[in-house]
């Protein structure tokens, strides 16, 4: 079983180059289901990408509203067999004045081994993005990420989350595989949500 792992707003914000074998084969995955959960008061949703019939990985995203988003939590799980290499999120609020979500990075990070995850949280045009360059000590676990909104622009309505993910089946030829997924919330307003 994996341990669950938290990135954390300590985590070393520097981009790095990871190896590679000789030989690497790399696929694109752009169709991927999107699931909810099952519980009506949860706002969560899924990417689920597959390939050769088997799951690669499932990335979630789930908001909390109280009315506008205060967090996001992300989790991205995949099969033993594979090893997390880089995620890249952009949080776009849709229907508000132009402007970008605000967000941070929230700990602790939990694990006693290096190399640690190096993140980087940034704006860009509307968007808040968030990039982990290297999944370090936690590329072959379940991760998780929480990121409290720090402001949100109040007249938006709408949340869409693009993700994109690479992961890596390590081998004699390495197996690369880029996913690439939307998500998208809808907001109530203000007068739904003190009904």
């Amino acid at each position: 079983m994996r341990r669950r792992a938290f990135l954390a707003s300590a985590l070393t914000v520097a981009a790095t180059t990871a190896g590679c074998s000789a030989f690497e084969s790399r696929t694109e995955h752009t169709t991927p289901t999107v699931k909810t959960d099952d519980d009506p008061r949860d706002n969560a949703k899924y990417l689920e990408f597959r390939g050769d019939g088997t799951t690669l990985a499932t990335v979630g995203v789930d908001p909390t509203f109280s009315p506008l988003p205060d967090h996001f939590f992300t989790s991205i799980s995949h099969p033993e067999d594979t090893e997390l290499q880089s995620l890249t999120q952009r949080f776009v609020a849709l229907g508000g004045d132009g402007t970008p979500p605000r967000l941070a990075l929230q700990g602790p990070f939990m694990g006693d081994h290096e190399p640690h995850p190096s993140v980087s949280l940034f704006r860009e045009g509307t968007a808040a993005v968030v990039e982990v360059h290297r999944f370090g000590e936690i590329a072959d676990e379940t991760a998780f990420i929480e990121l409290p909104v720090t402001r949100w622009p109040e007249s938006a309505r709408r949340l869409v989350v693009e993700n994109t993910v690479e992961l890596v089946e390590p081998g004699l030829t390495d197996q690369r595989h880029v996913l690439d997924g939307q998500l998208e919330f809808e907001l109530s307003t203000g007068t739904e949500a003190g009904e």
